[in-house]
Parts: C-alpha cells; sequence; structure tokens
C-alpha cells in the first residue's frame, strides 16, 4: 500500500472540505511507523501537478472517487484549499485505490482526510 497526503503550508483549507493538516501529516507518521509507504506532500514545494488531480478523478471506481473535478474542488484548489489524500494498492500503481475527501453513500456524509488515515491506522 501507499498512502500520498497533498496539502499546502501556504493555503488555508476551505470550509467545505475541512482538514487539519498538522494532524493529518501526524498520522501520516504513525502509518510509516506501521510500515505503510506514507508521504505527506507540500505542494508548495512539490506541485503535484495535472496528472496526480486526473489520477484523483478518474482512477477509482466512482462510487470511491474524491469530490475533485465537483462542486468547488477544481484542479487548482488541489491539495490547497482541498487537501487530498491518494491510498494506492501498490506502490507501483498509476491510480489510486480511493481518494479522499470523498461522498461516502453508506454513511450519508462526507469522508475527509484525517478520518480516512484514522481508519487506516485503525486496520
Amino acid at each position: 500500500m501507499k498512502v500520498d497526503f497533498y496539502y499546502s503550508s501556504k493555503v488555508t483549507p476551505g470550509s467545505q472540505f475541512s482538514c487539519d493538516n498538522g494532524k493529518a501529516i501526524e498520522l501520516c507518521e504513525k502509518l510509516k511507523v506501521k510500515g505503510v509507504n506514507a508521504s505527506a506532500i507540500d505542494v508548495e514545494v512539490s506541485p503535484p501537478g495535472f496528472m496526480k488531480y486526473n489520477a484523483a478523478v478518474t482512477g477509482p471506481s466512482a462510487s470511491k472517487r474524491a469530490v475533485f473535478g465537483a462542486k468547488g474542488a477544481l484542479e487548482e484548489e488541489f491539495g490547497k484549499a482541498v487537501p487530498a489524500l491518494l491510498i494506492y494498492a501498490k506502490e507501483g500503481d498509476r491510480y489510486p485505490e480511493e481518494v479522499y475527501p470523498r461522498s461516502d453513500k453508506d454513511l450519508g456524509r462526507l469522508v475527509g482526510v484525517e478520518e480516512a488515515l484514522q481508519n487506516l491506522l485503525n486496520k
């Protein structure tokens, strides 16, 4: 498994898709301790580029797609106003298996980055 968390050290996440970046980075570090290849990537230092955004929008099945490409979460907000978590089944995979934040039909609500990371830690 590979986990990439995209955030901005300069842009505060928007209220619609809020995230405590510090806590998410801490959770990524805890995943590393458990042996998961987890990275917290500051988009101000290493911009992800269109390919990462495109993979988030087109890779996972429709039920596991992120809010990107939908209301208020466009390419220019990827990792900035909307921090993004991409979860790959295998390290070499081109497309993520899951992307957060996303709307979860079963729960009937938005699942954010921090909750997704905590769920991974609990597995």
